[in-house]
């Protein structure tokens, strides 16, 4: 439990606390579920369950490709690393997409990708969770 704690503090520095575009939530998924922070373009996920930490570039694809239609979207590309025997850490890359709940600042989010594992067996592993964020 200390680790998760100190983690989550870690992460927590790494981020200017009062920017415009800082958002955190809780997650759930494959290989870990865990809580969110994001600032920007940049996400920190911490594992609780399976202890695990992800930083990701995100990119919203309505922005990226000029087509509005596709803002709910977003593209992510990182590194993440698992407390596990057999698959330790290795790049990723996957898609996502956002749904507002209300009018207010929360949203529910779903993603999905690859993340290619470098430990004992290089082996690509698809994963994915759904989760809550609320923006301040």
């Amino acid at each position: 439990m200390k680790r998760i704690f100190l983690m989550f503090a870690l992460a927590a520095t790494a981020l200017p606390a009062s920017a415009q575009g800082f958002s955190a939530g809780v997650f759930i998924g494959t290989p870990m579920s865990g809580v969110t922070i994001e600032q920007n373009n940049l996400r920190i996920s911490l594992g609780v369950e399976e202890t695990g930490v992800a930083l990701d570039g995100l990119w919203n694809l309505g922005n990226w490709l000029a087509r509005p239609e596709f803002s709910p979207m977003y593209a992510y590309t990182g590194a993440q690393w698992i407390d596990d025997k057999h698959h330790e850490w290795g790049p990723r890359a996957g898609l996502g997409i956002t749904v507002p709940m209300g009018h207010g600042n929360i949203e529910l989010y779903g993603e999905a990708g690859t993340a290619w594992y470098w430990q004992e067996d290089a082996a690509f592993k698809f994963e994915g969770s759904f989760g809550l964020r609320m923006f301040f």
